[in-house]
């Protein structure tokens, strides 16, 4: 018997996927441990149950509560960590005669490092706004009594904002400082602002800051309604170059990026993403950030820069004319196409409906306020343009098609419903997230059957009420945009990987009447893989949260892990094994990877027998147990 396992790594964290070789399941299989060698020293990660609620973790043999599964987040590494990973079959004819499968555990995968940095030019940054709420909660248990986490994570160096704002922060942090040490420029369009970190490490620069801050979520038209950022405004003039975009209501000032340029003011790199500069996109937000450390790039990031300042508080003729071409640039090996809007047809989504329609294996995703569904096939949102690929009368139909997906519509005033199209076909409103706002939250698995609609219940804070098993009551949050990303990725193990990220809600509202930017990478297969393992992990949480919030009062629910091996049968047949088989790729993906600067790790072949675990320090990992922040409504 051998084990196929590959690892995936987003710097974040790392994800494994195995599978028996032969598709059977292993006899006496009681479940997996993961052995994580790190710094000279192994551990096993587990979870945080047995096999009753009477049974309680043994520190010198954490083997005994096993992974019942196919797939492990692990959460416990950090950037620069060097780690290697082998699955090891626990077996036993009942829990009370436990034992590694040393003969059967796969090999110890290559050393891999920890790393955000995926190819020379291109790395990908996340928080985790999507947080493990269990550790959060045990976070605040140790805080000042009536501590509220709104307040900490506007702390400068609190342990929980460092936490939770990731690789994110310092990461933004040490390019800035990297930039003002070289006596550089920078030249930011952000939509909100008002971090305790990031506005002081703006003012260092001085007149070297050149910031075209937008208006944010503003009410109205008029003072002191259309000026979200009025106060930070008015803190910042006349210490860097500032530059107002006040639009007007059915508009957003919507980027959030920044050029990074020398002391010549010649643009090196870029940082874009979904990440707004508060304390909330940093820390109790969903969010990436997308670093691009090319001179071409960055230059096209300038223009646009350019076209807005040129422009005011206005959308002209020519920023909507400068915005509806884009140029791409070959990096590291991949195709990168910088769009940005508004653009005059919405030839950013044209571009990228394209890419979609042209998906082989698979699509996930993550939205945020995407738009209502339309029926004008021009006016579509691509979550509309995705889950057509499911549509048996369409011309792009793929019923094979893997499809994993988050949809947070939340704010419904944000976009508006369009006039139906005569003599066209009403829009499914049971796949359209928008059509049931107290359901914030959307699971979508495919495009055949209703998605699963997640109330407010469900999201966490919060999310368990009272003790759930071995799992704390959570806190209540503030309020409900948990996920921020806008993230599409096509065929992360096919022969074209796509990325699709940035700013842009990924509708037709946000390229028609929005100030933002949509990056597109072709090709670059460790990034499509990054940022695919970053939205399996936000799909699991909340798979696992409307799990515990449909069952908390059921006497007869999951309790522990199941004591035979007949848990194995229901990942190996059916959907939970075309899932298992696309995220372990195929030959063409394997060659893309390996062709890469870095990638997951493949090992299929058993090895010799492993040593005893050594009583070292173990730490505890729960399966899909990450769960979403509470957060001030933003887009």
């Amino acid at each position: 018997m051998s084990i196929e396992l590959k690892i995936y790594d987003n710097g974040d964290h790392t994800c494994l996927v195995w599978l028996p070789a032969d598709g059977k399941p292993i006899p006496n299989c009681r479940g997996f441990a993961i052995r994580r060698l790190r710094k000279g020293g192994e551990e096993y990660l587990h979870g945080f149950v047995g096999f009753s609620d009477a049974d309680k973790l043994d520190p010198a043999n954490p083997w005994k509560f096993p992974v019942q599964r196919f797939m492990w987040w692990d959460y416990g590494v950090t950037p620069g960590d060097v780690v290697q990973y082998s699955v090891v079959p626990v077996v036993g004819p009942n829990k009370d005669q436990l034992a590694l499968d040393t003969n059967n555990a796969t090999a110890v995968t290559p050393e891999m490092t920890i790393t955000g940095q995926f190819t020379p030019h291109l790395s990908a940054y996340f928080n985790k706004g999507i947080v493990a709420a269990q550790w959060v909660s045990r976070a605040l248990d140790a805080a000042p009594k009536g501590s509220k986490i709104k307040e900490l994570v506007a702390e400068s160096g609190n342990p929980l904002r460092n936490a939770l704002s990731g690789l994110l922060r310092p990461q933004i942090l040490s390019l800035l400082a990297d930039t003002k040490k070289k006596n550089g420029k920078i030249f930011a369009a952000l939509y909100e602002l008002n971090d305790p970190e990031l506005i002081p490490a703006l003012v260092a620069f001085g007149k070297d800051c050149n910031l075209l801050l937008g208006n944010g979520a503003f009410k109205g038209n008029n003072p002191p309604d259309n000026d979200e950022n009025s106060a930070v405004r008015a803190q910042l003039k006349g210490k860097i170059n500032l530059f107002d975009r006040i639009v007007t209501l059915g508009h957003f000032a919507h980027n959030k990026f920044v050029v990074f340029c020398d002391s010549n003011g010649t643009p090196q790199q870029v940082l874009t993403g979904s990440t707004n500069w508060t304390t909330s996109g940093l820390c109790t937000q969903a969010n990436n950030a997308l670093i691009i450390s090319d001179a071409n790039i960055a230059r096209n990031f300038l223009d646009a820069w350019n076209r807005l300042k040129a422009a005011g508080n206005d959308y002209t003729p020519a920023l909507v004319q400068g915005n509806s071409t884009a140029s791409a640039s070959p990096i590291d090996g991949c195709k990168v196409t910088p769009w940005f809007v508004k653009t005059s047809a919405a030839q950013d989504l044209q571009y990228a409906r394209k890419l979609i329609n042209a998906a082989k294996e698979g699509i996930l995703f993550l939205f945020f306020n995407p738009g209502t569904f339309q029926q004008d096939p021009t006016h579509w949102t691509l979550l509309q343009n995705i889950l057509e690929r499911h549509n048996q009368q369409g011309s792009n139909y793929n019923p094979n098609l893997y499809f994993r997906g988050v949809v947070n519509q939340d704010i419904p005033q944000l976009t508006k419903p369009g006039a139906p199209q005569t003599g066209q076909k009403q829009p499914d409103a049971a796949l359209d997230p928008t059509t049931a706002v107290q359901n914030p939250v959307t699971l979508f698995n495919n495009a055949i059957e209703p998605p699963l609609r997640l109330s407010h219940d469900v999201l966490v804070p919060r999310n368990i009420k009272e003790q759930f098993d071995t799992w704390e009551q959570e806190l209540l949050g503030a309020s409900m945009v948990n996920i921020h990303s806008k993230v599409i990725v096509l065929d992360p193990f096919g022969e074209n990987p796509v990325v699709m990220t940035g700013s842009h809600n990924l509708g037709f509202k946000a390229s028609n009447a929005n100030d933002d930017n949509l990056v597109i990478i072709e090709g670059n297969a460790p990034l499509a893989a990054a940022y695919a393992i970053n939205i399996i992990a936000i799909y699991q949480t909340y798979r696992w949260n409307s799990y515990v919030e449909a069952h908390r009062k059921d006497p007869k629910v999951w309790h522990g892990l199941v004591d035979n091996d007949q848990w194995q049968a229901s990942y190996l047949t059916g959907d939970e094994l075309a899932e298992l088989k696309f995220w372990l790729g195929d030959e063409a993906a394997e060659a893309a990877v390996a062709a890469a600067a870095t990638g997951p790790v493949v090992v299929s072949a058993p090895t010799a027998p492993l040593t005893a675990p050594s009583p070292v320090r173990q730490r505890a990992h729960a399966v899909s147990t990450r769960a979403a922040h509470g957060a001030k409504a933003r887009g």
